[in-house]
């Protein structure tokens, strides 16, 4: 298990916070957006319209792009961890761990990705 110490925290909470500060500058579009014939419109409170449909693919496309994210951040991780071991074996199988669970948890992340997907796709049509 890896123990961080204080500045290692915050360094880390810096870079995280440099990474999210730009996500706060996407806007939604000014007006409504048409959802085609006969579908039910939700007005959501950001004055945009949508079906339900459609705000369940986006949200679970937020999701997927996060958790993408997070398992490319546990990959460099772990990468890092293991070239700057220096030969040391705690560190080595730590790496290798962290880079193995990423990828396993990405490969599930997918999946449910795809399962979702598949779902509102025929629940739409």
């Amino acid at each position: 298990m890896l123990c961080y110490n204080d500045e290692m925290q915050k360094r880390l909470m810096i870079v995280a916070l440099l990474l999210l500060i730009p996500l706060a500058v996407f806007a939604q579009p000014a007006g409504c957006i048409g959802s085609g014939p006969g579908a039910t419109q939700v007005c959501v409170g950001t004055g945009v319209s949508s079906t339900i449909p459609s705000i369940l693919q986006g949200f679970v496309n937020v999701l997927f792009g996060w958790a993408a994210l997070v398992a490319t951040a546990l990959f460099m991780l772990g990468s890092i961890l293991m070239v700057g071991s220096g030969g040391e074996e705690k560190y080595l199988s730590a790496g290798k761990a962290i880079m193995k669970s990423s990828m396993i948890g990405f490969a599930i992340v997918l999946s449910s990705w795809l399962i979702l997907s598949t779902v509102i796709y025929f629940i739409v049509s």
